[in-house]
């Protein structure tokens, strides 16, 4: 974690067990209260949850093959995670912490974006080239 009025680190938090790169999505809840963090593994990857300003990980939720990018919806109900290996997208329900749908997508997804409209959100999962 970084302390952003200082610009220094403040803590360093183990997010996997066996991650075979480092983590490579990083996104704040909306209520500032929860980050979450990919761990890359194969076959099956996580997604950490780290309660700040504890900095400590509350729960580890499987998701797909090689997790890469999220995203979460702006309410914060949701979070959505782009599994490169796997060629989906998990949506986690942020309360129980559980997948609660796996999206097939194209080739190797690499992250997640939401954009809200007026009616609806809209999400878009690029493809990575």
């Amino acid at each position: 974690m970084i302390n952003t009025s200082t610009n220094k680190v403040a803590a360093t938090i183990t997010t996997g067990a066996a991650p075979i790169g480092p983590p490579t999505g990083v996104a704040v809840k909306p209520d500032g209260k929860h980050v979450y963090v990919t761990n890359e593994s194969t076959p099956i990857g996580t997604v950490a949850d780290i309660k700040a300003p504890t900095n400590k990980v509350v729960a580890t939720i499987p998701v797909g093959d090689e997790p890469v990018g999220l995203a979460f919806t702006p309410d914060g109900k949701r979070a959505f995670v782009a599994n490169f290996n796997s060629n989906n997208v998990s949506v986690i329900d942020t309360s129980t912490k559980k997948v609660v749908a796996t999206i097939g997508v194209g080739t190797h997804p690499s992250g997640v974006g939401i954009v809200m409209t007026r009616r609806a959100a809209r999400r878009r999962v690029p493809r990575h080239k």
